[in-house]
């Protein structure tokens, strides 16, 4: 009983981060509970099984067209879930591209936002790995499935001590939230960022400085940073806490 509820807490903190974000702009709220523009309400299970309804009430009609709503929602839960699941999965929709297509990385803070909340969902399958949870759109079929695979990619942790010296160039920065993605020469691939407090205006300028060149130049724009890795069990790196930044 007690695990159940604790993953029914993560299922609606991820559901309303995600329902938010839909409704407002791409806006990312941490706590999940509260949607501007929408309600979640919970019904009784049904009877001789574990399924349970959820139902996604849009109480402002102005924030999303009424035929297109269904199918972005759960276009969005898919991509930004997954992220986090480590699947891969490309937004479908008009309305969620527009979303992956900002300069600003809203999917390395969606990421982030949607971790514990995941993380609390798999509750039941830590207690007994044989448990898988299925998320499924009505009249549709499975969206999102959990099990003792996808368990060890919300089970992150991160490093004491910063690792020197990674190279790389931005691909993409917000510099109010202080959020990115950082393009890592060894790995060869992208990886969200997040910059410590700590760091100055003036190192945080290098950021702006490599995106730009590495927009004009391929090759360009490369720097060198120190970090913390957020990694998974299995060592894949999931985010980097930058707390200093040189010009490679």
């Amino acid at each position: 009983m007690y695990d159940a509820s604790i993953s029914f807490q993560g299922f609606a903190r991820a559901l309303s981060i995600t329902a938010h974000a839909l409704l407002n702009d791409g806006e990312v709220r941490r706590k999940g509970n509260r949607i501007e523009g929408g309600d979640l309400f919970i019904l009784p299970s049904r009877k001789g099984s574990f399924e349970q309804l959820v139902t996604f009430v849009i109480t402002n009609k102005e924030a999303i067209g009424a035929s297109i709503a269904a199918a972005a929602f759960y276009d969005l839960m898919k991509w930004t879930w997954s992220k986090v699941l480590d699947f891969n999965f490309e937004p479908e929709t008009p309305h969620v591209r527009r979303l992956a297509d900002r300069i600003e990385p809203f999917i390395g803070e969606m990421e982030e936002a949607l971790e514990i909340p995941l993380e609390q969902a798999h509750r039941p399958i830590k207690m007994d790995d044989g448990v898988i949870i299925t998320v499924k759109r009505q009249r549709v079929g499975e969206v999102i499935r959990l099990d003792s695979e996808t368990l060890q990619n919300v089970s992150l942790q991160t490093e004491l001590e910063p690792q020197k010296d990674i190279r790389g160039n931005v691909t993409r920065y917000n510099m109010l939230s202080g959020y990115g993605r950082f393009y890592d020469d060894v790995l060869q691939r992208t990886v969200s960022f997040k910059i410590d407090d700590q760091v100055s205006s003036v190192k945080k300028q290098f950021l702006t400085w490599s995106l730009h060149h590495a927009q004009q130049t391929q090759g360009a724009g490369k720097l060198l940073i120190e970090a913390k890795r957020t990694i998974t069990p299995g060592g894949v790196v999931k985010r980097y806490l930058i707390s200093d930044i040189w010009r490679a």
